[in-house]
């Protein structure tokens, strides 16, 4: 997904117009093509979700404080996203194990049979940073 400067003005050109190829190549070089998918990654807040299969594909907050995920934490890296950073709510007897990708940033330790809250960041290909805060 492109990052939309501020300030960028929107003009709507339907996908059957194939409006680029009738300006000159300096036009098209000042006006780059946004679609509606870039527009709605900057302005969509996060939506809630259950799970411990993690995505990077749009900012989600997995599970809630009062019914917080169990189990392994496992990711599904299709689509994701630079700068989304991930909310998990999860409480386990055991510490979940994570996948070979992701790599614990700062002191934080997870807590067993009490709240945590994992918070992930994918930084490209398969590494994604994560850390931990125990409530």
């Amino acid at each position: 997904m492109a990052t939309i400067p501020s300030g960028t003005k929107f003009q709507g050109i339907p996908s059957s117009n194939d409006d680029l190829n009738k300006r000159s190549s300096q036009a098209n070089a000042l006006a780059p093509v946004y679609t509606i998918d870039d527009i709605e990654s900057a302005i969509i807040p996060a939506t809630a979700t259950t799970g411990t299969v993690i995505s990077f594909s749009k900012t989600e907050i997995y599970n809630t404080s009062s019914t917080p995920g169990t189990g392994n934490i496992t990711n599904d890296l299709t689509g994701a996203q630079l700068g989304i950073v991930q909310k998990i709510y999860h409480n386990d007897g055991s510490s979940p194990t994570v996948p070979a990708g992701w790599v614990l940033i700062g002191s934080g330790t997870y807590t067993t049979s009490s709240l945590n809250i994992i918070f992930a960041e994918w930084c490209g290909g398969t590494r994604v940073e994560y850390w931990i805060v125990s409530t």
